[in-house]
């Protein structure tokens, strides 16, 4: 859907969402949370720009966590993903990440959120922007997040420091700023919803104390358009939304070598059917010189990993069917089925996959 409460921009599984607002039932309580998601997702890729994988695995995020009253809460965990067939790596039962959490309600729509943030699918960026299955291979973005929302704005404005270096340090820093905002036009509180949305991405590679000779990047992307939606109530179908997007791509400092296109774009209008037992969606995207460093691969006009491999003009028509259910309060279940169809080399690629998710507090005063 495309309203700033529970806006998902385009193609989001739901249940994989946390949400950032602080429950006023946790004050003052020491809580431990286990939040685990077991995934299997096979890509069946043959595109010059991409190519399949299957990514069968579980990620695991034990934490605790202790809120005072309903304005702070610091939250300390570790995290780490598990792959099948993988145990033959040297450290793969051991936790690689580190999950530290501060976080401050400066009101009840607007929180501050230092260290690990509310990151991957919650920044609800278009699939050309953001791989939806990184949500599951990812470490947690850490930096620095503002969150405001309610019933007519969302605002997500980010910092991921991805890298942090020393001074004299052999390997230069890695960052990425990002913003997703969408104002409602219409009343809330009707059937008929109008959205404008806007997303912008930055991915920033060097700085000035580092003694690396890695050329710096600067490059990224920009989203906007207008998302429509129509609700019925009691009804099968629950929703029909049509949305248009423009995404633009540029490069600062473009290395040919690696990144043939300085600039591009792409268009993508998406008709969206929620209903009772299921969602689907359909879209046409017309991309021409376009990439987006953390975006599906298959919307990009090269192959990151073999630049040579181009396609200079991107006509996908996509297909997409999803199920997911809240099983019990704290397990949910999501199956999808995902067709990318080349227009011009007269190719369908596909993907599909299933995923379980617990997540859950338990709370000692």
């Amino acid at each position: 859907m495309c309203s700033p409460n529970i806006l998902l921009a385009q193609w989001i599984p739901d249940k994989l969402l946390s949400s950032p607002h602080l429950l006023e039932s946790d004050s003052n309580k020491l809580t431990f949370g286990i939040d685990i998601t077991g995934f299997f997702k096979n890509n069946e890729y043959f595109s010059p720009v991409a190519k399949g994988r299957t990514l069968p695995g579980v990620n695991f995020l034990p934490k605790i966590g202790y809120q005072v009253d309903d304005r702070f809460r610091i939250g300390l965990g570790a995290y780490n993903v598990y792959y099948s067939g993988d145990q033959q790596k040297e450290g793969v039962y051991a936790f690689n990440s580190l999950f530290l959490r501060l976080q401050y309600a400066i009101n009840p729509d607007f929180n501050l959120v230092l260290g690990s943030y509310y990151g991957g699918l919650s920044h609800k960026l278009i699939e050309p922007l953001y791989q939806w299955e990184r949500q599951f291979t990812d470490k947690p973005e850490s930096g620095l997040q503002l969150i405001y929302e309610n019933k007519k704005y969302f605002a997500d404005i980010w910092i991921n420091w991805q890298r942090y270096i020393e001074h004299g340090d052999s390997v230069p820093e890695v960052l990425t700023f990002g913003a997703s905002v969408s104002a409602r036009l219409t009343n809330p509180e009707g059937r008929l919803h109008l959205t404008i949305p806007f997303q912008l991405l930055i991915y920033h590679r060097g700085g000035q104390i580092d003694t690396s000779d890695e050329p710096m990047v600067v490059m990224g992307n920009a989203v906007t358009g207008i998302c429509s939606e129509w609700l019925f109530d009691k009804s099968f179908i629950r929703s029909i939304g049509l949305e248009s997007y423009f995404a633009g791509y540029y490069d600062k400092l473009p290395n040919k070598e690696v990144r043939p296109y300085t600039n591009g774009w792409g268009v993508y209008p998406v008709l969206k059917v929620n209903t009772s037992l299921f969602s689907f969606m359909s879209g046409y995207w017309y991309g021409k010189h376009f990439y987006a460093f953390e975006g599906e691969p298959l919307f990009g006009s090269f192959n990151p990993y073999n630049p040579k491999e181009q396609e200079p003009i991107r006509k996908l028509f996509t297909v997409k069917l999803a199920y997911s259910q809240q099983l019990l309060k704290k397990l949910a279940i999501g199956t999808q089925v995902e067709t990318y169809t080349d227009l011009i080399n007269k190719s369908t690629d596909y993907s599909f996959g299933v995923y379980l998710r617990f997540n859950g507090n338990f709370s000692f005063k």
